[in-house]
């Protein structure tokens, strides 16, 4: 794995091991960041499932003014913290928080946190990608402009909250949905 382009185009990147760990493929994170275009430029990101952190690092490479990675696996975390020694990247620019995602997620909207975009990438058998959604459908203050997902399942999505569906993309048994958070301009 290495990242695609950007300041730290080409750098190596550690994967992390284990049953739960699946890398957002290369051709995923390419077309995530083609869609974004500069709209990367300068925001800050929240990475929620992180892992060894190659969407948040893309992110940084191509401009981010600063990226969170929420990761709770301490063997992925290794991973991650070489990664981003590797990209050279360090606090304030990445910040990097050990613990559940989702009880994160849930703290953010209770302090009416905001990032640009946040990009979520929960294990396919969990409902954390039905539930992310679930959640900021029915948040009134933005959390965020814009929600990426990345999920093993087609997500149901009612069109009646917060949330506005942009589009899904299909990489064989990956999908990516993006959303706009209505209110988060």
């Amino acid at each position: 794995m290495r990242v695609i382009a950007g300041s730290r185009k080409g750098t190596a990147l550690r994967c992390g091991r284990g049953p739960q760990f699946r890398p957002t493929a290369q051709i995923v994170r390419g077309s995530i960041f083609d869609t974004l275009g500069d709209e990367v430029s300068g925001i800050d990101l929240l990475d929620l499932f992180a892992g060894s952190g190659g969407v948040g690092i893309e992110a940084l490479s191509r401009g981010a003014r600063q990226v969170t990675f929420v990761e709770q696996d301490h063997t992925i975390l290794r991973a991650l913290r070489t990664n981003l020694q590797r990209c050279k990247y360090s606090v304030p620019e990445a910040l990097v928080r050990t613990g559940d995602a989702m009880r994160f997620l849930r703290k953010l909207i209770k302090k009416k946190g905001f990032f640009d975009i946040i990009f979520a990438d929960p294990p396919y058998a969990s409902r954390c990608a039905q539930e992310i959604v679930r959640l900021l459908e029915e948040e009134e203050t933005p959390v965020c402009r814009r929600l990426i997902i990345e999920h093993g399942n087609p997500l149901f999505h009612t069109e009646a909250g917060q949330l506005e569906k942009e589009r899904t993309r299909k990489f064989g048994q990956t999908y990516v949905t993006y959303f706009f958070m209505k209110g988060g301009e």
